[in-house]
């Protein structure tokens, strides 16, 4: 259950602000907006600014998934940064990426190192502080260390600046209550972030937190809301066309209807679940 935000939501929350000196329209970017990414690498070398290049080859080869090339290329662009924003932009995704390679050591401490760089500003990098807490917050989470995990998650909230961050700092602390069977506390933050992922128009991270409030619900022995947050969001995913989401929505249900006893409601659930799923060409969900 564990979830880790990934680079396409960073690019939105990170790209929010004009303080950086990067250039989002680069030749590179524009391939990496396209999904050719082969393509963008070859770009990447025709981008004059030095940083700008090798900050989006990295990504390029982030999504290749070519982690150890894409760790070198943020290096790089964290040596080649003019600005003290860039270069943070460049610990941040080298940190996400040693994590997406396993290393959750040393991507720790490239975040933490990330988040010292961001205090020099005094004040002036607060946005920087709070991503540098928030995948932190990931970081503890995945190694189970789950009182920092909240510690981290608490402090990156306080930091938020739009509807966005709350909602995933939000998602972050259900998910750490959660695993430290706070119930009660799971659901007031799932809640939270289930309600502020649907504000903002982030409709999968609000399908995917509504599954997990289901499980909230479940674990705070209230069955009748676990279930109903499954029917409302089946409907919702009917509604709006998401058969991706519907799919996983009949599986989490089909899963809770066995919990609870309803045999009938889970083969049903199952069954509605792997018609879907044939529509869509797929076998199961990662």
């Amino acid at each position: 259950m564990i979830k880790q935000l990934t680079l396409t939501l960073s690019f939105i929350l990170l790209y929010s602000n004009s303080i950086l000196a990067y250039n989002v329209n680069n030749e590179c970017e524009k391939k990496l907006n396209k999904g050719k990414y082969e393509e963008a690498l070859k770009a990447a070398n025709l981008v004059k600014d030095k940083y700008d290049s090798n900050f989006c080859k990295g990504k390029a080869n982030f999504r290749l998934r070519n982690n150890e090339q894409a760790i070198k290329d943020f290096n790089i662009a964290e040596k080649e940064a003019s600005i003290q924003a860039d270069q943070m932009q460049a610990i941040l995704f080298k940190g996400i990426t040693q994590r997406d390679s396993g290393d959750l050591k040393v991507s720790s401490k490239t975040f933490t190192y990330g988040f010292q760089t961001a205090e020099l500003g005094n004040s002036k990098y607060l946005q920087y502080e709070h991503r540098f807490l928030y995948q932190l917050g990931i970081n503890n989470l995945r190694t189970k260390e789950f009182l920092d995990a909240q510690d981290f998650y608490t402090r990156a909230l306080v930091l938020a600046s739009n509807d966005n961050e709350r909602a995933v700092c939000y998602e972050g602390l259900a998910q750490t209550y959660y695993y430290r069977n706070k119930s009660s506390k799971a659901v007031e933050y799932g809640l939270r972030a289930t309600l502020m992922f649907q504000k903002t128009g982030m409709l999968g991270e609000y399908a995917d937190s509504s599954i997990e409030l289901s499980r909230y619900y479940y674990l705070d022995k209230n069955e009748t809301k676990a279930v109903d947050t499954l029917n409302k969001l089946e409907k919702f995913c009917i509604d709006n066309g998401g058969e991706y989401y519907l799919a996983k929505t009949l599986i989490a249900q089909a899963e809770l209807y066995t919990k609870i006893g309803d045999e009938k409601g889970a083969t049903e659930s199952k069954k509605n679940a792997e018609i879907v799923m044939k529509r869509l060409g797929i076998e199961g969900f990662n």
